[in-house]
């Protein structure tokens, strides 16, 4: 993309491209004349004053320290594929997403992003070398933005790896280099400078206290650190790699960049990020003091010393004791506190957050010129978004309701189900009246419900389907839903249609304007197709004749593009009845004497199955089918009627028209032998799914890994 500014030369030349060229000619020859006179005059005292050589020896130097630099690090770089569970219209679906990391001990724990193995169920991890590894998920901790995976080789063995940094000495002006696997290509480095090694993304337009970053709308991060700017280039598939200095040391996890402003990039500190990970090795997450507060810097308030209380949480501790938003923290046991400015925020809340959980604390506090003290035990920091979930037998997607959750949605209550999305013609959506996002699901039966164990006992199929009374609220009413529950894969069997009669054949109009520029003798319907099998086929009849007459109706037709004239002929016909059809052939008239068969059954008569563990849709294998491929008559198998976007069978690669032989090796001729198939599959312990399909004039193997599958809930 070219950037052009208004009235500028490029904006004339697109305007007036003769003469824009001309204009930029000009231009370019005086720039190379004076050019020329300006080296010319200046080259004696260059040549004379100017040592080429320290030069060259200075960018030898950095040179080295860059591959110096680039070598503690860049072999314990890895790509990570990971297979994420989002939830759309009220279902679970799959996708692939890459991001970076890099080894960072003996025992193969990587450190990435927490928004690279979001919602992951499955991750691979590629290392420089080009060996690949599963790895499984250690923690996650969303309000840093970091995790840690660890790879997980056939037989144990000791991983080299990358170091932390331990102090965040960074400046600006400091050359630091982006490792990672933009895109999810293979491992490449960039390098640039520190631009501010603490950055606080707020910018002089936004307030303060909408510093934070978020992963979600409810899951805040950024609140215990200061982002360190830097211009190295980092694109999508850089998250989560390492940000080295020239000293060989991770002093930073690449988190995000942005697309406009240039090449600005935010790495989250190296040692702040050592801190989380060495929590999440130990206790697989990462915990928290919490007293309930936000704060605020004095920046463009009337105070000049401590640090102001921005937010007091309902029923947190802060407000147990009595503080208020406006009070003025003066010290923390003691230790005085001062925040003058946005950037001073962050480490002050991470040195509460550090301290023991249940410790009290003696807080020195400032209201309307008065000071006090008073005494706060901290609490665990709540979690602030509950786990998110598809509940098959209503067409939902649901999230469990957090205290946190409820203070945003400003709830006088703490437990439920969120509904966050619905299938579309599902039990929910047509419920009396029906659901919609948003509602939160309080009761079931009268049986209160605020888990997902809740679910379970609605999980499995009743002895008879009755509708369920659904206690939610919405936009403060307690309302009421009469909701039918579904079950189970989904099958249709089309009521059975009468027969019709079939000659076996397609055809073509001819009509008398198209007769004589077809080269043709007569009007009728021309054979373009002769299917196997066929009636008319089989009395002798031949692609290129003419069809003049069926019976005793002459057949001409009024249209180039309309066949319902034949159609309704055949239709008309009895079948096992011989009837008699006129044909031209060239010149030569004939009379073919037929005995009309039953039409195969239509795409819309046959048995369809919904198969709700692979997201796809199947139906029974046609007479149609079979001709498209060239397959004989008798080919037995199931036909790939739909395959959902994010489904387990769409990241199996399967598609709409492939025709499944087998599954899991055992043969699937039709869909019963596929759901049982299905279900061995689902009971081995094999680690992919193994599918033999027909696309085109292809048999191909497919393969399903078993990860993708989740269980109904979590």
């Amino acid at each position: 993309m070219t950037a052009t500014r208004p009235g500028g030369s490029e904006s004339i030349a697109r305007a007036n491209p003769s003469a824009g060229a001309r204009t930029m000619r000009r231009a370019t020859a005086w720039l190379l004349a004076i050019g020329l006179l300006l080296a010319t005059a200046f080259a004696p005292a260059v040549a004379a004053d100017a040592d080429p050589l320290p030069q060259r020896a200075s960018a030898e130097a950095t040179g080295s320290r860059i591959a110096a630099a680039r070598d503690a690090v860049m072999p314990y770089v890895v790509s990570i594929l990971t297979v994420s569970r989002n939830f759309q219209q009220g279902e679970p679906t799959l996708s692939l997403a890459s991001g970076s990391g890099t080894v960072i001990s003996p025992q193969g724990y990587i450190v990435t992003n927490a928004h690279v193995v979001e919602r992951g169920t499955a991750f691979r991890v590629v290392f420089a070398d080009g060996r690949e590894l599963p790895a499984k998920l250690i923690g996650t901790d969303t309000l840093s933005d970091l995790a840690v995976l660890q790879a997980l080789p056939p037989k144990t063995e000791a991983f080299r790896h990358a170091d932390f940094a331990t102090v965040n000495d960074l400046q600006a002006g400091d050359t630091v280099l982006a490792m990672g696997a933009p895109w999810g290509l293979s491992n490449s480095m960039s390098a640039g400078i520190v631009n501010n090694p603490h950055r606080l993304l707020v910018s002089l337009f936004d307030d303060e206290a909408d510093y934070e970053d978020t992963l979600g709308p409810d899951l805040p991060t950024g609140r215990y650190y200061a982002w360190i700017q830097h211009d190295a280039a980092i694109a999508p598939g850089n998250s989560g790699g390492p940000l080295v200095d020239m000293r060989g040391r991770i002093v930073g996890v690449n988190a995000r960049g942005m697309v406009l402003g240039g090449d600005l990039a935010f790495a989250i500190p190296g040692p702040d990020a050592r801190r989380v990970v060495d929590a999440l090795i130990a206790f697989h997450r990462v915990p928290r003091a919490w007293l309930g507060f936000r704060l605020r810097s004095l920046k463009g308030s009337n105070h000049d010393h401590g640090v102001l209380l921005n937010a007091v949480e309902r029923g947190s501790p802060a407000e147990r004791v009595g503080l208020r938003a406006g009070d003025l923290l003066l010290s923390v046991d003691g230790r005085a506190v001062d925040a003058p400015q946005p950037v001073d925020i962050p480490e002050l809340q991470r040195t509460i957050a550090e301290l023991p959980i249940g410790k009290m604390l003696t807080l020195g506090i400032e209201r309307d010129g008065r000071r006090s003290q008073v005494q706060v035990a901290t609490a665990p920091y709540p979690r602030d978004a509950g786990e998110e979930f598809a509940y098959a037998p209503f067409g939902a997607a649901m999230r469990v309701l957090t205290p946190a959750m409820a203070r945003r949605r400003v709830l006088d209550f703490q437990t439920g189900l969120i509904v966050t999305s619905l299938r579309p013609g599902g039990p929910a959506a047509t419920a009396r009246p029906a659901l919609a996002a948003g509602d939160v699901i309080r009761s079931i039966d009268g049986k209160a419900v605020a888990t997902v164990a809740d679910l379970k006992a609605w999980l499995d199929k009743p002895a008879t389907i009755a509708p369920l009374r659904i206690g939610f609220v919405r936009n403060g009413q307690q309302l009421l839903s009469s909701l039918r529950p579904s079950y189970g894969d989904r099958s249709r069997t089309p009521l059975p249609e009468l027969p019709q009669a079939w000659v076996g054949v397609e055809v073509q109009p001819v009509t008398a304007s198209l007769e004589s520029a077809f080269g043709e003798t007569g009007q009728g319907f021309r054979i373009s197709r002769i299917y196997p099998g066929s009636p008319l086929g089989a009395a002798g009849a031949q692609v290129g004749d003419i069809v003049t007459a069926i019976g005793e109706r002459a057949l001409k037709p009024v249209s180039d593009d309309n066949n319902d004239l034949f159609d309704q002929a055949v239709r008309d016909l009895e079948i096992g009845r011989p009837a008699k059809v006129a044909i031209l052939r060239g010149a030569s008239a004939r009379v073919l004497t037929i005995d009309p068969a039953a039409s195969p059954v239509a795409d819309s008569g046959l048995k369809v199955l919904q198969v709700s563990r692979l997201r796809i849709q199947l139906r029974e294998l046609s007479f149609y089918d079979r001709v498209a491929r060239h397959l004989p008559a008798d080919q037995k198998g199931v036909y790939v009627a739909t395959v959902e976007r994010g489904g387990p069978g769409g990241l199996a690669h399967l598609k709409d028209g492939d025709i499944v032989l087998s599954l899991g090796g055992q043969p699937t001729p039709d869909l019963d032998t596929f759901t049982g198939a299905l279900a061995q599959a689902l009971q081995s312990r094999t680690p992919a799914i193994a599918f033999q399909v027909v696309r085109g004039a292809e048999v191909r193997m497919l393969f399903l890994d078993r990860s993708w599958l989740q269980d109904r809930l979590p």
